[in-house]
């Protein structure tokens, strides 16, 4: 591909879908990309989408095009690879807006990782490393929801496919030498599988930063919180800060029952406005659980592992940074802080288990195996100091 092309192909007419349909189905894989604004709503605003097959890229208009039947076929095209970088927040996107997930999909930033080209590089770090252009990054801030857009919007839109494809190819023939094309297939599938499951609204507290700390009722008091807010954002369709942060419901949950207006505001958690439109539902919420069974209460959340566990996590950081080297891959490739968390914790519980990610499949082959062994090892040596 030359690194000089030619104007993107504006879609913004069903005639004009309908003939880039047409060719989308005559593919076997095609760059994908979205532009979207998510600033003061909950869900993303789709504002564009990009895609190329190589030669031709087509720019589509989703404002005027709100449901691009063809371009929804695409997506759900099992013979067509949809190749995208760093594709989270463009599935949550595609999967709001249009109800589809691009399938199969194919994401270069993944599959760089499995080359051994670091962890979460960039899509200019892909394109000059296996292409050998260098891009200028810029409309990274724009408003993609103006119309007109402007020249250098498009450029900037066009630029951010023309070179996925090339990129592509030379992934998946290193990934081929290197007998993991199959590990990055199976991600694959597994990032698929993850933005179709609905987490439940109630689930939400466990989500936020340092809720760990709370007893049972305090958790109790932050799960009905954060579902309520949950409910709000969604239906009014505004961002969960901008109701009452995670940071305040979390301060808000250390507070003991009961609870009055006059506390309340005294202990200066929410600011004015917070507090005149969201005040009564924070004390209906502590007045519903005052004298609640704590048998109901949600279970404690795994804690931060100990000061005296430390060494632990370290050993095992030692044996995946150890065998990452050896693959030449990114330590966090193969293992997450919180799978090795996931290990100390059941090692200082006596049981050692592996996390469902090291257990099975490729990574119990590279690495999985080989902590389990260590962990046991390790437990050992607790059991005996125990003992002692």
């Amino acid at each position: 591909m030359s690194t000089d092309y030619s104007p993107p192909i504006m879609i913004a007419d069903s005639a004009a879908l309908e003939k880039a349909a047409q060719r989308w189905k005559e593919l076997d894989v095609i760059a994908l990309d979205t532009e979207f604004i998510r600033t003061d709503t909950f869900y993303p605003i789709l504002a564009l989408v990009q895609l190329c097959d190589g030669e031709t890229t087509w720019l589509l208009d989703p404002l005027a095009l709100p449901e691009p039947k063809g371009l929804i076929d695409l997506l759900a095209n099992p013979n067509v690879v949809k190749v995208l970088h760093s594709c989270s927040e463009d599935l949550e996107t595609l999967a709001h807006s249009l109800g589809q997930l691009p399938d199969p999909l194919f994401d270069t930033q993944t599959a760089a990782a499995y080359c051994g080209l670091g962890f979460s590089v960039g899509y200019r770090g892909v394109v000059k490393e296996l292409v050998g252009v260098e891009l200028d990054k810029h409309e990274t801030r724009s408003d993609w929801l103006q119309r007109p857009l402007s020249a250098s919007q498009l450029s900037y839109a066009a630029e951010d496919v023309h070179y996925l494809l090339p990129v592509y190819k030379v992934l998946v023939e290193r990934l081929e030498s290197q007998q993991r094309l199959s590990w990055v297939e199976d991600e694959m599938l597994a990032k698929l599988a993850n933005s179709r499951r609905i987490v439940p609204p109630e689930n939400y507290y466990t989500r936020v930063k340092g809720a760990w700390k709370l007893d049972r009722r305090g958790l109790a008091i932050l799960q009905a919180m954060t579902t309520w807010r949950e409910g709000v954002a969604r239906q009014e369709n505004r961002p969960r800060g901008r109701i009452i942060a995670d940071k305040d419901l979390l301060t808000l949950a250390f507070l003991k029952p009961p609870l009055s207006m006059g506390q309340l505001k005294g202990a200066n958690i929410l600011h004015p406005r917070e507090l005149r439109l969201y005040g009564e539902k924070v004390l209906s919420v502590f007045a519903d659980l005052d004298g609640s069974d704590d048998k109901d209460f949600p279970p404690l959340l795994p804690k931060a592992i100990p000061r005296e566990h430390g060494s632990m996590l370290k050993s095992c950081r030692k044996v995946v940074v150890e065998m990452a080297e050896k693959l030449e891959l990114a330590p966090e490739v193969l293992a997450r802080k919180v799978d090795l968390e996931f290990l100390v914790r059941s090692i200082a519980c006596g049981e050692v288990q592996l996390p469902a990610i090291l257990a099975s499949g490729w990574r119990y082959e590279a690495v999985g195996e080989t902590l389990l062994s260590h962990a046991t090892e390790l437990q050992a040596g607790v059991t005996a100091d125990s003992d002692q």
